[in-house]
């Protein structure tokens, strides 16, 4: 009877142990799935990282050719205000040339009719000694109207009137 209670008693203790052990397995087995559950996360986080670094140089490989695009048009655009600025310097300065020369054409007109008249005069004297002509001053009336009103612009011509003597 004693060894039976020793071996009840030793048997107890082996089952009180055995739960012991039963209850550190299992808080083993979840600290186990804990750290595994961890190290997944961190795997997880670690696959987030390397795409988003990913993800972030591609962006600045964009971001660093839309720059240079961004130049390079600024460039364009800054050459062709210059070409504009030159055009419009050119234009006016032939702008100014053609002024200049529509006024000597002018002048060179008036002076051509009044030559003209002049030769129309002395012709007109030879042939007629002493006799007015009131053709050739209508004509030099003419001409200096003429005169008055094709010249346009801060170069005035003077009045050219041809007198008969």
């Amino acid at each position: 009877e004693v060894q039976v209670d020793e071996l009840q008693r030793l048997l107890a203790g082996m089952e009180k142990e055995h739960r012991s052990l039963l209850l550190q397995m299992k808080e083993g087995e979840a600290e186990l799935a804990r750290l595994r559950g961890a190290e997944g996360d961190k795997l997880a986080e670690q696959d987030r990282s390397a795409k988003l670094e990913k993800e972030v140089a591609t962006l600045r490989e964009k971001i660093h050719h839309l720059d240079d695009m961004l130049k390079s048009q600024q460039r364009k655009v800054r050459q062709m205000i210059e070409q504009l600025q030159n055009s419009k310097t050119v234009i006016q300065a032939k702008d100014a040339e053609i002024q200049e020369l529509k006024e000597r054409v002018s002048y060179l007109e008036a002076e051509n009719l009044e030559m003209h008249d002049r030769i129309e005069h002395l012709i007109e004297q030879q042939v007629s000694r002493g006799g007015h002509s009131s053709r050739a001053r209508s004509k030099s009336e003419h001409v200096s109207r003429y005169v008055a009103s094709a010249v346009t612009g801060p170069k005035l011509l003077p009045l050219i009137r041809v007198v008969e003597t």
